[in-house]
C-alpha cells in the first residue's frame, strides 16, 4: 500500500504525471460507457426480437 502512495505522489508531482492519470481515467471512464452501451443495445434487440 506503501508502495502505491509513492508511486501516486511521484506521479502528481510533474505534469506529465498528471496527464497520464487523468488520460488512463478517461480512457477507462469511456471504456465503460462504451460496454455499457453495448450491453444496453444487446438488451433491448432480445427484448424486441
Amino acid at each position: 500500500m506503501f508502495y502505491l502512495n509513492k508511486i501516486k505522489e511521484s506521479l502528481l508531482k510533474n505534469k506529465y504525471g498528471k496527464f497520464m492519470i487523468v488520460g488512463a481515467f478517461t480512457f477507462f471512464f469511456l471504456k465503460g460507457l462504451v460496454w455499457l452501451g453495448i450491453f444496453i443495445l444487446v438488451g433491448f434487440g432480445v427484448l424486441n426480437y
